[in-house]
């Protein structure tokens, strides 16, 4: 993974802030692409293959380990934990981009794992339609990746609606196991109430909130040498990182 020049880091900052954590996602993993050819559209391939990229865009920006808290369901306490990217790049080579059909009670179904788009289409859900009916998001996930399911005696189910309470939990099972990057979860355990829960692991927040501070810091940087010295933005972008903080010591006094 190539490391992002300081323009590159502006220009992802500029066109992320503002964006839905889907739209941004996959903006952030492009930066992060090795150039390998794939025909599939990044919207479409399976989430783990998104946040795999976005994985190795957090290792280059800020190195293996993620640390984060969360409040703790049991007492709000705070909970601290931790990840490494090199941990969480082993799954991907488990990541199945074209999963068998699905045989239970009496069906074949075949599917897809779900994509960036599919969570895109799901959360533009009309607030109105999901006040009323709080599962239709994941049905309507659930719908996005059926791609043909029979039952035995070869009658077409016209919508995952249709199909069995149990075929479907045993497809959003087969759809965890395909993906084991697509929903990260971890165990935790509280050390002031002991109080067990499970929390979710967004790669995408992680790498946003890296280069959301590098943005805002390079910006600082730019108008402090820019007052001082009358360069324009890009060439204070132009700038290796070394130089340009040798300059901003100077300006501050730091640096004799």
């Amino acid at each position: 993974m190539r490391t992002l020049p300081a323009g590159e880091v502006l220009r992802l900052w500029d066109e992320c802030r503002d964006a839905s954590p889907q739209t941004r996602a996959l903006a952030l993993a492009a930066a992060a692409d090795d150039d390998t050819v794939c025909a599939v559209p990044p919207a479409e391939r399976p989430i783990g293959r998104i946040t795999a990229q976005l994985l190795r865009l957090r290792n280059a920006l800020a190195g293996p380990l993620m640390t984060a808290t969360v409040g703790c369901p049991g007492c709000c306490g705070t909970v601290e934990f931790q990840a490494t990217t090199e941990a969480l790049l082993a799954l991907e080579d488990k990541i199945v981009d074209s999963p068998p059909p699905l045989l239970h009670g009496g069906y074949e179904v075949a599917w897809r794992c779900p994509s960036y788009g599919d969570l895109r289409a799901v959360a533009e859900l009309p607030e109105s339609e999901q006040a009323d009916a709080p599962d239709n998001g994941a049905l309507l996930l659930l719908e996005r990746c059926l791609l043909s399911p029979r039952h035995e005696e070869r009658t077409r189910a016209s919508s995952a609606a249709d199909l069995p309470g149990a075929v479907r939990e045993a497809l959003t099972e087969a759809m965890s196991s395909a993906d084991p990057l697509a929903d990260l979860l971890v165990d935790l355990r509280c050390p002031d109430c002991e109080h067990q829960f499970t929390a979710d692991l967004d790669v995408a927040a992680f790498v946003w909130a890296e280069l959301d501070s590098r943005g805002r810091q390079l910006l600082l940087d730019v108008d402090v040498l820019a007052r001082s010295y009358g360069w324009s933005e890009s060439e204070v972008l132009a700038l290796s990182e070394p130089r340009r903080a040798s300059y901003l010591r100077i300006v501050t006094g730091e640096l004799p």
